[in-house]
């Protein structure tokens, strides 16, 4: 493990790709991996088409769009989200998004393996991020 008075420094060319729906994440800071911690930080990019399946978090999922477009919806809404835009998504929030342009880089910051979550959510169950 890290030594937590230590900054960490990666790059992302040093970050293993791996798939998630039809996209391709890269796990900045995970949880799991370090051990520690509560967030998980990662750079997710889509193909015009890919869209994700139908989840939620156990907590609050924060992103930024860095490129491209794409349609977010939760409910009955439908959010675009172009460069610069930034969401929140409340905890146990069911969400789909779904690639508009050619690519879409975003920046995602959630908790899903994180001791709150793998103890359970608000209401004591196990947590069911992505």
């Amino acid at each position: 493990m890290p030594d937590q008075r230590q900054a960490e420094v990666v790059h992302l060319n040093d970050i293993p790709v791996e798939k998630l729906f039809d996209f391709q994440r890269q796990v900045i800071f995970s949880p799991a991996a370090r051990g520690e911690g509560f967030i998980k930080f990662a750079v997710v990019r889509g193909k015009k088409g890919a869209m994700s399946l139908p989840h939620t978090h156990p907590r609050d999922e924060v992103t930024l769009t860095l490129e491209g477009e794409a349609e977010l919806r939760v409910g009955d809404q439908r959010y675009r989200l172009v460069p610069g835009t930034a969401v929140r998504i409340p905890p146990g929030t069911d969400h789909i998004v779904e690639v508009l342009s050619e690519e879409w880089v975003v920046v995602s910051a959630y908790c899903d393996e994180c001791m709150l979550c793998v103890a359970g959510d608000r209401d004591g169950r196990a947590g069911t991020g992505a």
